[in-house]
């Protein structure tokens, strides 16, 4: 599809449920279009998507249901489910089975670090392409709230003959395997689905960690994101509390995007004018380090394109590759097929994913879309984040809200729509205050035993700190007190970056801080042992 003449969507807004009351029209809105540079308008098809997929396997599929990794010992009451210490449900975690063993360690890692978050993570590996064996599975899993796939896992795809411009589109379809009970049919057994029927909404919500090489199945970048995936979480990464909003031309009435609703107005540079909305301003404002980027633009697969007087700006898939990865932690990428993750080199996985021998790129989660179209209403995925909501149970509220049908212009928006990364986190998950003493392990020989706690500030405005004291024993024999859901000391409300206690005995101790934002639940830090002997 080549660029068309002003071309318009109705929408039906009066079947959507708004989660903060509409600042943007979104009524008549200017569709997205499919740019390349090279006037290449074709995406990789299904069929080309299926070459390169052994036909034996296309349709069975093999899962296999991996060990959790052991826990520590003072953690171990983590190593098997239950409601107490998982109150934010279960996560299946699959990953493509021939990279399993090469990966294994991250995938370890990551089970424990959504444990300690109240995530119960479940690890299996799958072999063989059928993306109805693979739903079944998810179906399966008892208080199951997401799925994270890592590296190539099956694709299920979606045809319309009704798409943009009456034309006929195809494109790989994450909303199938979210909806977990509607009715997903394929009349002519081409093995792309057309109907979407009955209970359409979302149950769970999908996220995938698919590389731009490798057919998604790069372990070096997959390791490389899952290391700092697990520093932004301890507090190793930085974070930022600011965004950006970058609309090219067509969307400069977006304004920011209604990221308002989850940064303070103060912190979001909206650039929007027609004049400034360049490749050169776009170059340089993804420099910076901020929480969120939303950038709206033409796009494709390969690249982004900024309208400029004369002709446009084409910023290729290789900058973000080989020469100034982004810098933001987030993105919501209002770009045409920019996260198409069947096509080599897909410029969305660029934003979250490190090309090595440069710069670092800093992004962990991105939501964009497959095909022509990608997100609208951005109230409803943003609001949900104001009241302390994970990047995936914003987006499932998101699909929610568009409510229990799906007409045909929620289908050309939509229905390409996908999420990039990991879905458990978010800009606050990384304002994380790194502990500075005691040392873990460290052990005490004085009395009275006077303890000083201290921690690096969180580079956030406004902040306090909440300390939580733990000693084994002493609440209930043998254990832990918030192994039991007790505790044994908490103090919030600290201004400053210490805190001082006498420890209860000649015993084991541990502590742990978190800070405080705006009323936001965030994450501890984790725990830090130490010992008193008299």
């Amino acid at each position: 599809m080549g660029k068309q003449l002003s071309r318009f969507s109705t929408l039906n807004l009066n079947k959507v449920k708004q989660l903060r009351q509409f600042k943007i029209k979104y009524d008549n809105v200017r569709n997205l279009e499919l740019l390349d540079k090279n006037k290449d308008y074709k995406v990789e098809s299904f069929n080309q998507f299926r070459l390169k997929i052994d036909p034996a396997i296309f349709k069975i599929l093999t899962i296999w249901g991996r060990t959790r990794p052991t826990f520590n010992s003072d953690e171990a009451y983590l190593q098997n489910y239950s409601s107490l210490h998982y109150p934010k449900g279960k996560v299946a975690i699959v990953v493509n089975s021939g990279i399993y063993d090469a990966v294994r360690s991250s995938i370890n890692q990551y089970v424990v670090d959504l444990a300690r978050e109240g995530y119960f993570g479940l690890i299996y590996t799958v072999n063989g392409a059928s993306p109805s064996g693979l739903k079944n599975h998810l179906k399966s899993i008892i208080g199951l709230k997401g799925a994270v796939f890592v590296g190539n896992v099956p694709v299920a795809w979606f045809e319309m003959s009704d798409d943009f411009y009456g034309a006929s589109s195809e494109f790989p379809c994450d909303l199938y395997y979210m909806d977990l009970n509607g009715n997903w049919t394929d009349p002519d057994g081409d093995g792309k689905f057309s109907s979407h029927t009955g209970n359409v909404q979302p149950e769970i919500w999908i996220s995938r960690v698919w590389t731009p090489t490798d057919e998604g199945n790069n372990t070096q970048q997959i390791n490389e994101y899952f290391i700092r995936n697990h520093q932004f979480r301890v507090g190793l990464a930085g974070c930022s509390r600011t965004g950006l909003s970058l609309i090219d031309d067509d969307w400069e009435h977006f304004g920011d995007c209604s990221m308002d609703s989850f940064l303070p107005a103060a912190n979001i540079e909206i650039i929007t004018n027609p004049a400034q909305t360049t490749g050169d301003r776009y170059k340089t404002e993804i420099q910076s380090i901020r929480g969120w980027a939303t950038i709206g633009a033409h796009s494709s697969p390969n690249g982004h394109s900024f309208q400029k007087t004369g002709g446009s700006d084409w910023v290729p898939n290789t900058y973000l590759r080989d020469t100034r990865p982004p810098k933001a932690f987030f993105y919501n990428l209002y770009a045409c097929s920019n996260t198409r993750f069947t096509s080599d080199n897909f410029m969305g996985g660029w934003y979250i994913f490190d090309n090595p021998g440069g710069e670092q790129c800093r992004g962990l989660a991105a939501v964009g879309s497959t095909k022509t179209g990608s997100m609208l209403y951005f109230e409803n995925f943003y609001t949900p984040m104001g009241s302390g909501k994970v990047v995936g149970e914003a987006y499932k509220d998101w699909w929610l809200a568009l409510g229990p049908d799906h007409d045909l212009g929620e289908r050309q928006w939509f229905y390409g729509m996908n999420l990039l990364g990991d879905p458990t986190i978010n800009w606050w998950t990384g304002a994380v205050p790194v502990q500075i003493g005691p040392l873990n392990e460290t052990v005490f020989n004085h009395f009275p035993r006077a303890t000083t706690f201290t921690w690096a500030a969180v580079p956030i405005s406004g902040v306090t700190y909440t300390i939580e004291v733990d000693a084994f024993g002493a609440r209930n024999s043998g254990q832990w007190a918030t192994q039991t859901g007790e505790h044994w000391l908490v103090q919030s409300g600290i201004t400053g970056t210490s805190f001082n206690h006498n420890f209860v005995g000649a015993q084991r101790g541990r502590w742990r801080v978190k800070a405080n934002i705006s009323g936001l639940n965030l994450p501890w830090s984790e725990w830090r042992y130490f010992k008193y002997t008299k």
